[in-house]
């Protein structure tokens, strides 16, 4: 069987669409991923879950607009998969029961790179614009003084 195609066309992809479009379920999930977030064993992806977490809440809030529908369903999914407890291996169960998150994690942010990436230089270009504009407003404040002469040998 295929995963990664019944992933992303079957039952999580349809869980992601499902809290995609149901603002208050997906606010829900929302606090089971801050709770989630605190897990032991979850060190070795914990970043990646974060900035799932982050583009998913950046898309929701309106702030990220650049965003593929199906890949931000699938990606929602995944989120759905990871913090709920109907799992594969049932998280209750020590180290083995966040193997399946992880894998899951992994597989998202590899399978959907280049979706993150686009985020990823959304983030950057927003912070270039932002330090570029806090330059301006200082320049306006500032006192202009003659250019010393160059020292030419």
């Amino acid at each position: 069987m295929d995963y990664a195609k019944y992933f992303k066309k079957g039952g999580w992809a349809a869980a992601g669409r499902y809290y995609a479009t149901h603002p208050t379920k997906l606010k829900e999930l929302f606090q089971a991923a801050k709770k989630y977030a605190t897990k032991e064993g979850l060190q070795g992806v914990k970043d990646e879950f974060l900035f799932i977490c982050q583009y998913i809440g950046a898309v929701f809030t309106g702030k990220y607009k650049e965003y593929n529908v199906l890949n931000l369903t699938v990606i929602v999914g995944a989120l759905v998969y990871v913090v709920t407890p109907v799992d594969f291996l049932p998280d209750w169960i020590p180290a083995a029961g966040l193997i399946d998150d992880t894998a899951i994690l992994l597989w998202a942010t590899h399978e959907f790179a280049n979706e993150l990436d686009r985020y990823r230089f959304f983030l950057s270009r927003k912070s270039r614009e932002e330090a570029a504009q806090a330059d301006l407003d200082k320049i306006e404040d500032a006192e202009f003084e003659e250019i010393p002469p160059l020292l030419i040998e």
